[in-house]
């Protein structure tokens, strides 16, 4: 399974280390209008400053919809006005690596070169 930013990727040691197995309801905070912008990684936004850091050249998702909604509200409110809605997508084996870390709400999902964002992402509602 070939990793967006793979070359990146391989450069770092044991990068990504674990993967979770299985399907996953997974969130992350997006622009009001859902687009490949809001799923950028923070290594290609802030280049040079995280090359080496291997989590991030995945993007930043949540288990569950208050989490997302935590972090959405923890934001600076310049950037609650770029980041203003939550995505849900389905995420499965097949879509790439889903790395957890110490905190059970946070993951790292690193997506395959294969996996279309748009098709498999979408603006949800505390109700949804």
């Amino acid at each position: 399974m070939k990793l967006k930013f793979q070359e990146n990727i391989d450069k770092i040691k044991n990068c990504p280390s674990q993967n979770e197995k299985g399907e996953m309801n997974l969130f992350r905070c997006v622009e009001s209008e859902i687009s490949e912008k809001s799923f950028v990684p923070q290594a290609v936004l802030l280049k040079p400053k995280y090359q080496d850091m291997c989590i991030a050249w995945g993007i930043s998702v949540f288990n569950s919809f208050d989490s997302a909604n935590q972090m959405l509200k923890n934001l600076s409110k310049n950037k609650r006005n770029n980041y203003s809605k939550i995505a849900r997508g389905i995420i499965n084996d097949s879509h790439g690596i889903k790395h957890g870390g110490n905190n059970k709400k946070h993951y790292t999902f690193f997506p395959t070169e294969e996996f279309n964002i748009l098709e498999n992402f979408e603006v949800v509602n505390r109700n949804d």
